[in-house]
């Protein structure tokens, strides 16, 4: 199967017409991904083939041979490069032009990483295209026999526009097709056969050594920078955390065969030793890749690491579940097959996904937490690894973080969540390092969090999804799906009504969340992340919204009226729904993560009044 829409020469495209070209490319991107594209995508192809069509027409008869190949697949994940044409360079070198075409029609740079487009923010392009190339020099089988040209082509808009590039990308705007033609004419002497733009086409995923000389001398930068990521204050490694680490570095080195399972409560460190275990393995030069199921987390990190250079975090952080087989945890289990394969947040996998996640490396790591199951569909229990690597005779070990290294409270404070939610609590021991209160009022909350901002701390705001679903198409506008505290909400839940106060889910996992997490946007306090947007996060002080999907009544937790999970999994929607006990443990491991967020301090406040009456009543204050 191809891994591209659509392969052609440039003589093809002058020869066919705008319609028969469009129908080829739909019917080729359905065969290469298993999908019909999106009516978005769809109408964006009519505009890319008009526009690539018009190119063709300016380039000279050395390059009427040359290929071009639509909408290709990198290998070994989600992304896709919108425009490849091959050729020849000055020298005869092996020449590829990689270029990342917009439509848009206006364009506002809001800074160095986004740029408005129809109100909305998106990824500036030339992120995008220089992320393509370092992906491609990282990860690519072939790309070493290739130089690289690295083209924007903003076919519908003026070159008065407010956008601002590097010397590294060349760009091209509205009415510059004959200046484009000019460059690839510059840069693309002759064709190339097709025999090797079918070797590049068909290349694997392969950390290249170049990959491992930037790990190597940037690693201390690496490691620091992806600890603030997931963190306000940032530690060493614990003797626990680093006696793991080490042991499973002096693994590798034996070239030991052995899968490890990891369990650690919320704070114990799971994120952290994970991807500190994956920087070492690379800085010792041995081939090695993370899995995520979060991608708000994956995304956050990849920005981190991507600071450093473009491509990096792409190439070594994966999901490990698309849905569409291209995840770390999907399809053919050996190929590409690591020397150390690692998977954070494992209990979030089904059992499919833990068998070939087992055979994914000669040495398999998988951190887990069972309390943070948040849906029926995952699977990542201990028993349910134990039988797995049985069936396929693996060698299983399991270690346990103990420690407590995010809240301030330790111990105590993680031993009073896990009483609260079993409903055994009697009071709230005494935290002389750690600061939680119940608020009576919303207002009253957001006031003593923004005095935190002002005295130099980190903030920020989480809430289950209830009220209000979110909007997927305009993530990051001021929608009524998207508004969760305020009015009116689309749940017609009126508690805000006469509250001047507006606070919005984050949508955008690839643009709001580096912010929110990495960057200053959870001080603003004019969003909230949801229970899939704060898994592995932290603050110095978070203000959690208890919903009404959790409530105290006659001494017991219960599954509250008139809630649902409104964009989460189908299971929960319905077991909430038709209040099945099935969702109570659900509930109650989101609200563990909640609860733990946390660094200095948790602050909270109630919707639903009975419990805000029980929580206060176990208050010290």
């Amino acid at each position: 199967m191809a891994n591209y829409a659509m392969k052609i020469r440039v003589r093809g495209l002058k020869s066919q017409s705008e319609e028969s070209l469009c129908k080829d490319m739909i019917r080729g991107f359905k065969e290469a991904f298993g999908e019909e594209p999106s009516q978005e995508q769809s109408k964006a192809f009519i505009g890319v083939i008009r526009h690539v069509k018009e190119l063709s027409e300016r380039l000279d008869n050395s390059l009427q041979d040359a290929f071009i190949v639509f909408e290709y697949a990198l290998p070994f994940g989600n992304e896709r490069i919108d425009l490849l044409m091959f050729g020849k360079g000055k020298e005869g070198k092996n020449t590829i032009a990689i270029f990342e075409l917009k439509g848009w029609q206006k364009a506002n740079e809001i800074d160095e990483n986004l740029v408005e487009v129809d109100g909305e923010a998106q990824q500036h392009p030339e992120l995008q295209i220089l992320n393509y190339a370092g992906r491609l020099k990282f990860s690519h089988s072939d790309v070493k026999d290739f130089e690289m040209l690295k083209v924007v082509w903003l076919y519908n808009l003026p070159q008065k526009a407010n956008l601002h590039f590097s010397d590294e990308v060349k760009v091209f705007y509205k009415d510059q097709v004959d200046l484009l033609a000019d460059f690839l004419k510059n840069g693309l002497y002759s064709h190339l056969e097709e025999e090797e733009v079918d070797r590049f086409l068909s290349g694997r995923y392969e950390q290249s050594p170049k990959l491992l000389e930037v790990i190597d001398s940037e690693y201390e930068n690496l490691k620091e920078g992806v600890y603030r990521a997931i963190c306000a204050k940032g530690v060493g490694p614990s003797e626990d955390q680093h006696n793991l680490i080490e042991e499973i570095i002096y693994q590798l080195k034996k070239g030991e065969k052995v899968s490890y399972l990891v369990s650690g409560g919320p704070g114990s460190g799971k994120t952290y030793v994970a991807m500190l275990l994956l920087l070492r393995a690379l800085k010792e030069g041995f081939k090695a890749v993370l899995g995520y199921r979060n991608n708000r987390l994956l995304n956050t990190i990849r920005d981190v690491l991507n600071g450093k250079e473009r491509g990096i975090g792409s190439t070594i952080i994966q999901f490990y579940s698309t849905g569409r087989g291209s995840g770390l945890a999907e399809g053919d289990p050996q190929n590409p097959h690591f020397q150390l394969a690692i998977f954070d947040e494992a209990q979030r996998m089904t059992k499919d996904n833990i068998k070939i996640a087992m055979q994914r490396g000669d040495i398999t790591v998988f951190f887990f937490d069972e309390n943070q199951i948040l849906n029926l569909e995952e699977e990542g229990t201990e028993e349910n690894f134990k039988c797995i690597a049985n069936s396929l005779g693996i060698k299983l070990e399991f270690r346990e973080l103990k420690g407590v290294y995010r809240v301030k409270g330790v111990i105590e404070y993680h031993n009073f969540v896990e009483d609260l939610l079993n409903g055994k609590a009697k009071s709230l021991p005494n935290l002389p390092n750690y600061d939680i209160k119940v608020f009576d009022s919303i207002i009253d909350m957001i006031k003593a969090l923004k005095e935190k901002v002002n005295q130099g701390y980190k903030v920020a705001l989480v809430a289950a999804f209830t009220e209000s679903p979110g909007d997927r198409k305009r993530p990051t506008e001021k929608t009524i799906d998207n508004l969760r505290v305020g009015y009116p909400l689309k749940s017609g839940f009126d508690r805000y009504k006469n509250i001047d106060i507006e606070i919005y889910w984050l949508m955008d996992e690839k643009r709001q969340y580096p912010q929110y997490w990495y960057g200053n946007l959870s001080n603003n306090l004019t969003h909230c992340a949801s229970i899939y947007g704060c898994q592995g996060f932290e603050a110095d002080y978070v203000g959690v919204i208890w919903c009404r999907d959790f409530v105290w009544r006659s001494g017991q937790w219960e599954i509250g009226s008139n809630s649902e999970d409104s964009i989460g999994n189908t299971s929960l929607k319905r077991l909430i729904k038709n209040k099945d006990k099935e969702a109570l443990p659900l509930l109650k491991n989101r609200y563990r993560i909640f609860l733990t967020r946390g660094i200095l301090g948790t602050y909270i406040y109630c919707e639903d009044d009975a419990t805000m009456r029980y929580l206060k009543s176990l208050m010290r204050n």
